[in-house]
């Protein structure tokens, strides 16, 4: 079983993803905008009613493309909703005027982690380093018939409220891209090629977003 961040496989090219695997000490430590960023989504969290937890982990596993693979994610805030599913938001602390860019990332992000809870991660839990940090350990299981689950941006002042329209396609786009970083950097050259900076343009069609207030 080989895992990967989605993180990773949302902000980092194919070639950077299997250097940093190789050489985990390259990677950038926590910068002082990040430590704001947990202050801001703490201000957001105290907002907001029914929560089960921040930071709250769950994994995706699939055996396409000739791999196995773990997909680890973290979502931001899961709130209990209706009919016994989530409400989950994910906070970005934007200051300023942020570029397009990283408004389509921060959505396509929410598309995918959404996609994987439709599509089989059968739990969150609370992030271990979440729980060093001396919060409460919480754990809650996924109906594996959900079908629907409320998933929000919060980026900055503006929120968006992002649902899935193809599962499938937002998917194996992400587990191709994590096949890719497993074998030969021939390959991995030739997504970077093909696909570096055009994940939006190339899934915008399979998921959707509207402003909520």
């Amino acid at each position: 079983m080989i895992t990967f961040s989605a993180k990773d496989l949302l902000t980092k090219s194919c070639r950077q993803i299997k250097m940093l695997t190789a050489h985990p000490e390259y990677r950038t430590p926590p910068s002082a905008m990040m430590e704001y960023g947990s202050k801001f989504q703490d201000a957001v969290a105290d907002t907001l009613p029914n929560i089960i937890g921040q930071e709250m982990r769950g994994t995706y596993v699939s055996n396409n493309y000739g791999h196995n693979i773990a997909i680890n994610f973290s979502n931001d805030i899961v709130c209990k909703g209706k009919d016994h599913n989530f409400t989950i938001y994910e906070v970005k602390s934007v200051v300023g005027k942020a570029p397009e860019w990283y408004k389509q990332s921060s959505l396509l992000q929410c598309a995918l982690y959404k996609t994987m809870i439709l599509m089989g991660a059968d739990r969150l839990e609370t992030a271990s380093f979440y729980v060093n940090e001396g919060h409460e350990r919480n754990v809650v299981f996924v109906n594996p018939h959900i079908n629907e689950l409320r998933y929000v941006l919060i980026f900055g002042e503006e929120k968006y409220e992002v649902g899935v329209l193809d599962c499938s396609r937002i998917m194996g786009f992400f587990e191709y891209k994590a096949a890719c970083c497993c074998d030969g950097w021939d390959l991995a050259t030739k997504w970077d090629e093909r696909y570096k900076h055009a994940e939006f343009e190339c899934l915008k069609d399979f998921f959707s977003y509207r402003n909520i207030f």
